[in-house]
This record gives structure tokens, C-alpha cells and sequence, in this order.
């Protein structure tokens, strides 16, 4: 029996597609594995992200193509941002370090690009607005769904690095978090204690907590 194909479009190239594969096994087996960047294939890395489009005028989007089933008449357009060197987060974060690190903190023109590019719904504008006024911690709550795409970046004609500075804002926030439990091992029993409380509501609402505050409530 034949298996049912449909026609798509990888920047502007046609390639038949088996229904039901996804856009990167489809691009696999149609010898284009380097059009579109993969790392964990399992929707969580973010490295495949895409722009799509339809020939029929359905609305379009944002999708990982490791995880998005292929559809007729389906244009493809691959969202490639350079790689970029790891900048090492520091203990104690303040605006010098950040500003150290990512230069381009202050070149946001609030256009708003980037928040509306995002896939996970991040207000990513007001989130470096935050970042220019040392509000550490609520980026850190801003930037807990990212997936790191790059998608942010992308768009950004100012380049200036948005998911970048997020993850780097929030490995900086938790190395301070594991240096301070580490001089008291006893504040570490206290607060895995508190946060593994036997009521699952209490337990999640505890969980919110910390994350917001960084301490166990009393």
C-alpha cells in the first residue's frame, strides 16, 4: 500500500512529505537535515523553531518542527540565529555585571517585536525594561517557560539578546541561591521541608512562594 504524501515548502523548495511525519523527519528524509537546526528533536530545546505560512491563507506562525505533524500546502521558513558564546553567570547579580556581559542591554527601542515573536508567551520587552532597572527577580519569574529559540533575537534588529540575558539572569540567581544553602545546611533541610509539604495545594502554592520570594513564609 502507498503511503498518502503531501506537497510542502522549505523556503520556497517543494518536497513531498509523508502525512503524519513531523516537518524535521520530513526534511530528513527529503535530504535537507541542514536546512533546519535540531538538538533534542523532542520539543523541549527549542533549536528547530520555524515561521510558518499556508498557500491557502490559514494564519501561520510559530511552531517546532520536531514536534508540528506536516500539512498540505505548507511553507516553511527556517529561523536561524548564530551561535553565540556561553557568557559564565556570576553570584550576586547587580545591573555593572549585566551590563558587562551583554552590552547591548540598552539598545531596546521598544518596538515590541520580540514579545510578539515569542512562542511561549513571554512579555519579553517589559522583561529587559525590567532588566535595565536591576528587577532581577522578576525576570527570572519572566523567563521560567522559555525555551530558548532565539526567536527573540532573531527579530531584534538592535541585537539586543534578550533570551540570552534571561538564561544568564536566572543560572546567575541560582548559583547565589546554591552558595548561600551550601553555608547552611541546615536552611537547605528546612526549605526541602517546606516545599515537600504531603497537601499537593499547599505544596504548589508553597512552591510559588519560594519561587517568587527565594524563602520559606512563615
Amino acid at each position: 500500500m502507498t503511503e498518502k504524501t503531501v506537497e510542502i515548502k522549505i523556503s520556497g523548495k517543494t518536497i513531498q512529505a509523508k502525512v503524519g511525519e513531523t516537518l524535521v523527519h520530513a526534511l530528513w528524509a527529503a535530504g535537507m537535515a541542514e536546512s533546519v537546526k535540531t538538538g533534542c528533536a523532542g520539543g523541549v530545546c527549542g533549536a528547530c523553531t520555524v515561521t510558518l505560512r499556508y498557500s491557502d491563507g490559514r494564519q501561520g506562525g510559530t511552531e517546532l518542527a520536531c514536534m508540528k505533524p506536516v500539512e498540505a500546502g505548507m511553507e516553511i521558513f527556517p529561523c536561524p540565529v548564530e551561535a553565540d558564546e556561553p557568557v559564565m553567570p556570576v553570584a550576586q547579580p547587580e545591573l555593572s555585571h549585566l551590563k558587562l556581559a551583554f552590552p547591548t542591554l540598552d539598545r531596546c527601542t521598544k518596538c515590541g517585536s520580540c514579545t510578539t515573536a515569542c512562542p511561549m508567551s513571554i512579555p519579553v520587552m517589559d522583561s529587559v525594561l525590567r532588566m535595565q532597572k536591576g528587577e532581577f527577580q522578576a525576570v527570572a519569574e519572566d523567563f521560567t517557560t522559555c525555551i530558548h529559540c532565539g526567536l527573540c533575537r532573531f527579530v531584534c534588529e538592535d541585537k539586543v539578546k534578550p533570551h540570552n540575558m534571561g538564561l544568564w539572569l536566572r543560572r546567575s540567581l541560582g548559583m547565589s541561591r546554591e552558595m548561600a544553602i551550601e553555608k547552611n545546611e541546615d536552611l537547605a533541610e528546612q526549605e526541602w521541608q517546606y516545599l515537600l509539604a504531603t497537601n499537593r495545594e499547599v505544596r504548589l502554592e508553597r512552591a510559588r512562594q519560594f519561587r517568587q520570594s527565594g524563602r520559606v513564609e512563615p
